[in-house]
């Protein structure tokens, strides 16, 4: 590719944006403001709750469903009602552009021209980032956030000396835990990843320290104020038993259903913190009660997770799955091209630096994956992993190249 990687980089982020834009202004046009999920419906809930009451609160009076970034990303544009909800669509289109931006740059440094070309085109035509733009679900922005822990943890494991990319780290590591709390567990295996990984050991865990320190008071005023309001820190949401339940209940299927919390009368007695650890400990009763069910209920997930095609009915068949379908091939090949061809060949700063960002991308891939074979499956939360899988699918420009036409400079 002989392109200028500027003009490049330019092109993929109008045509991200226009294709993201596009689908929201088609989906507006036919279903105007109108949400398809719960989740959705309580997003919105609480972003204009606190716009207009100065409160995170949701209708029913819960003080901590959710971890509170997403919504204060929506409360941004809750003031201005229905159009609101068009202008933060359009806010994540931009934000999924600019996640197409970073990681065609990210993959430019790593595996080239070719392979930047590669992953960028593929990032710009994701079916499932176009999709879930125009849903008012925290997949945009937690996908922006992983894509920006994966470039920071790129540049600090190939330069311990990056200062920008390690408190870009630990600001997008925090973000992304007040974004979704399954992150909390993911970033100390990045930040371990890179002690092992990275050049100069006892400089950069000196500067990983700020990491955890950065999570921890991003995460101190949210835990402060549930514990004036709750009487419980409830640092990760007190949806947490809701959720474990959920996926591993009497009656769970590996899909969710949530029925149960109008079946279990003994519930509404309870207040917000208790039924989230009642929750809790049923679930995990149940789970210690039958573990050969767990590793069924896991399989399952699995699939689920990763299937070819949306798991839900209505898009299931027809056009939409052959899109999904394609593209998931498309991708997954990719990036395993791109990991046998960086592991094919010998030392040398070229192929350490493939080597690096495999490590790094699969690391989250392993982690999330796992985390939904225990709570709930669903091809929803393989959406920020495409990107990645992305990111290493650059790699296979290299098949029939040699090392020495590979950047890794940072």
């Amino acid at each position: 590719m002989n392109a200028n990687p500027a003009k490049l980089t330019a092109a993929l982020f109008v045509s991200a944006l226009v294709l993201r834009a596009g689908w929201i202004g088609y989906r507006w046009l036919n279903l105007g403001a109108a949400t398809a999920y719960p989740d959705e419906e309580l997003h919105w809930e609480l972003a204009t709750n606190l716009v207009h009451d100065g409160v995170l609160i949701s209708n029913d009076g819960r003080l901590a469903a959710r971890m509170p970034l997403y919504p204060l990303f929506l409360a941004t544009f809750a003031a201005a009602g229905e159009y609101g909800v068009l202008a933060a669509r359009l806010a994540q289109a931009l934000l999924s552009a600019l996640t197409v931006v970073i990681g065609q740059r990210l993959a430019l440094a790593v595996w080239g021209p070719r392979g930047g070309f590669i992953a960028g085109l593929c990032l710009c035509c994701d079916p499932f980032a176009i999709f879930f733009c125009n849903l008012l679900l925290t997949e945009t922005l937690f996908t922006f956030l992983a894509v920006l822990v994966i470039a920071c943890a790129w540049l600090l494991a190939m330069n311990p000396c990056h200062a920008l990319a390690n408190w870009g780290l630990a600001a997008a590591g925090a973000a992304a835990v007040l974004t979704r709390p399954t992150a909390a567990g993911w970033l100390p295996g990045v930040w371990g990843l890179l002690a092992i990984l990275g050049p100069e050991r006892r400089r950069l865990l000196l500067r990983l320290v700020v990491c955890p320190l950065v999570v921890l008071a991003a995460l101190l005023p949210w835990g402060v104020r549930n514990k004036i309001a709750l009487d419980s820190f409830a640092w990760f949401s007190t949806n947490g038993g809701v959720t474990l339940y959920d996926a591993q209940g009497p009656q769970a299927t590996g899909a969710s259903d949530q029925s149960f919390l109008l079946e279990l009368g003994e519930l509404r007695r309870l207040g917000e913190v208790q039924c989230d650890r009642e929750l809790r400990r049923l679930a995990w009763g149940q789970m210690r009660a039958d573990p050969t069910r767990v590793l069924r209920l896991a399989w399952i997930k699995f699939l689920r997770t990763w299937s070819l095609r949306p798991n839900v009915t209505e898009y299931s068949r027809g056009s939409t799955a052959w899109v999904a379908a394609g593209y998931t091939v498309l991708v997954l090949a990719g990036a395993a091209t791109g990991l046998a061809s960086v592991l094919r060949r010998g030392g040398g700063a070229p192929a350490t630096g493939g080597r690096r960002l495999h490590a790094i991308v699969w690391l989250a891939v392993a982690y999330f994956t796992l985390v939904h074979c225990v709570f709930i499956g669903s091809v929803r939360y393989r959406v920020p992993l495409m990107p990645l899988l992305c990111l290493a699918a650059g790699g296979a420009a290299l098949t029939n190249r040699q090392r020495s036409n590979v950047c890794t400079k940072c």
